[in-house]
């Protein structure tokens, strides 16, 4: 569906999930960009200009986001498929009623433009083989994913049948600064800087996608400005993939350490998929990753030692 352009009377975006990890990330690129930006999280945080709403609660979310919004950016969710496991209704009603109250919001207030943080996983186990693309049908493997998956079909629905200008970003795992939940990048660093070995019991042989925060963000902004928008979904991934035992080597060359031993056993949080096809949001959102996974990794190793690990880091250059 086409987009009605922001304008300089129209500039300011609703950012949900805004005190999280992707969600406060793309409100400072946003205000880069020179969006007025208000932030919505379950939890205040007045440094960051974040006000407490929960999102399930049409009532608080009517009372609080007061404004004429150019674009809804809705990160606000249950944010990977490894958290609330034993809570799968907990998960269905914070990320499917919170995507339906927003769109309903954005459709009663004429929102212009609707991005949805969505993940990658909504795709399911692949065959290994074959690229990835955004026309593959979708086979969830978790509620996290089929709560995504839902939260699309909303969107789309909503393109069609009340012509909101809407788009979802299958955002592949996001590492870097300011991640809390786990991830096996930040495992990796740390054993280095601690000269700790470490072994992880799953994924030498299986592919994983990776994206820096920095380039989910500017992805999520691109979809906010995009004149057009040809496809309901784009695939956003740093590149198209890097087995575990791989990872392990480039992290290793980065920052020096013991090594890192990989079992080959299948990741139980993690489908085994093809290379990702990322052509689409580069045509058609003018977005590409530029943060590769060397570069991210070396500057990931040196925020950890800047604000978390109090020990001498050896970082070097890998071409």
């Amino acid at each position: 569906p086409a987009a009605t352009p922001l304008t300089a009377m129209a500039r300011a975006v609703l950012v949900t999930g805004a005190g999280g990890f992707v969600g406060s990330r793309t409100a400072e690129v946003l205000r880069l960009g020179g969006y007025d930006v208000v932030g919505l999280d379950i939890s205040p945080d007045p440094d960051r200009n974040v006000v407490a709403c929960d999102l399930c609660d049409r009532q608080s979310l009517w009372s609080t986001a007061s404004y004429d919004f150019a674009a809804i950016v809705h990160c606000g969710a249950i944010s990977g498929p490894s958290l609330h496991r034993d809570e799968p209704d907990r998960v269905v009603c914070t990320n499917i009623l919170s995507t339906a109250n927003l769109l309903e919001f954005a459709r009663e207030r004429s929102v212009p433009r609707f991005v949805f943080a969505s993940s990658a996983s909504v795709y399911g186990r692949t065959p290994t083989e074959l690229p990835v693309s955004e026309e593959r049908a979708l086979h969830p493997s978790s509620v996290y994913a089929a709560s995504k998956i839902a939260g699309e079909a909303l969107i789309e629905a909503y393109c069609r049948q009340y012509d909101v200008s809407g788009v979802s970003l299958r955002i592949a795992a996001v590492y870097g600064p300011g991640r809390r939940t786990a991830c096996v990048i930040r495992d990796m660093i740390q054993a280095g800087l601690k000269k700790e070995p470490l072994t992880l019991p799953f994924g030498r042989d299986q592919r994983y996608h990776y994206v820096h925060v920095d380039d989910a963000a500017a992805a999520l902004s691109a979809a906010v400005r995009a004149p057009s928008l040809g496809l309901p979904a784009y695939t956003i991934a740093a590149d198209q993939g890097v087995v575990l035992s791989a990872l392990a080597d480039l992290v290793r060359e980065v920052v020096p350490g013991p090594p890192i031993a990989v079992e080959a056993a299948e990741d139980p949080l993690s489908d085994p998929q093809g290379p990702y096809e990322l052509d689409a949001a580069r045509r058609d959102l003018g977005w590409r990753p530029a943060i590769d996974l060397v570069s991210g990794i070396r500057s990931y190793a040196e925020w950890l030692t800047s604000e978390n690990v109090k020990v001498p880091l050896q970082i070097n250059s890998v071409a």
